[in-house]
């Protein structure tokens, strides 16, 4: 049975003046993000531009149905941060409204930094705030779609991922771009979106040459 989570930064230990939202959706297999949010990245072989990790990420792929952060679609790798511990990961975004992702069999001692406009901590969450965090790799609870909101005002520039212990898995992070409201265009949009404006440059200086005759 699937639930839905709505959390604020205050309420997981952030500062209230951060006011960045999660909310989500508990599932094993992932349930899917909400509507007109668009693939960012995956650990199957696509990352949208402007979209880079950095730190000691780790990666895994395993054909194990609802376990760990297993996708919905049958895909089957993952992210992850392991041993040695404590590990840090950090996914640097362009601005966006919110993102989401899938958090793999949450555990008390995985911790998510929000990053705002310079690199500033707007939010953290933590796995604790979201139990029963004990880690169990199968059981829709321990097993979340969250997304992560920033507020009026503010934008979403990264993640911070942390694990003290096991293990901390995610993947298949989708977004929504704070610029536009819509969906990140993927590689070939944008060189659709090159070669439309080269062609639009392009009459504007036949009309020009017109004109001039």
């Amino acid at each position: 049975m699937k639930s839905i989570i709505v959390l604020t930064a205050a309420l997981l230990g952030a500062s209230a003046a951060s006011a960045v939202t999660i909310s989500g959706a508990n599932g094993a297999p992932d349930p899917g993000p909400v509507p007109g949010l668009t693939l960012a990245l995956d650990f199957d072989g696509y990352q949208a531009t402007g979209f880079s990790w950095s730190g000691a990420l780790q990666t895994s792929c395993v054909n194990q149905p609802g376990v760990a952060a297993m996708p919905a679609g049958g895909s089957s790798c993952f992210g992850y941060l392991g041993t040695p511990v404590p590990a840090t990961a950090t996914l640097s975004t362009p601005d966006l409204a919110s993102i989401s992702f899938y958090w793999g069999s949450i555990d008390t001692y995985n911790s998510i930094q929000v990053l705002g406009a310079g690199g500033a901590v707007i939010g953290t969450f933590t796995g604790g705030a979201l139990p029963p965090s004990n880690g169990n790799q199968t059981a829709a609870d321990t097993n979340r779609r969250v997304t992560l909101a920033a507020g009026a005002g503010q934008v979403i520039t990264g993640l911070v991922f942390t694990t003290t212990g096991v293990a901390f898995e995610f993947d298949s992070f989708y977004a929504d771009s704070a610029i536009t409201g819509q969906g990140i265009p993927e590689p070939a949009s944008w060189a659709m979106l090159i070669a439309g404006f080269g062609m639009v440059g392009a009459a504007r200086r036949r009309q020009n040459l017109v004109v001039s005759a």
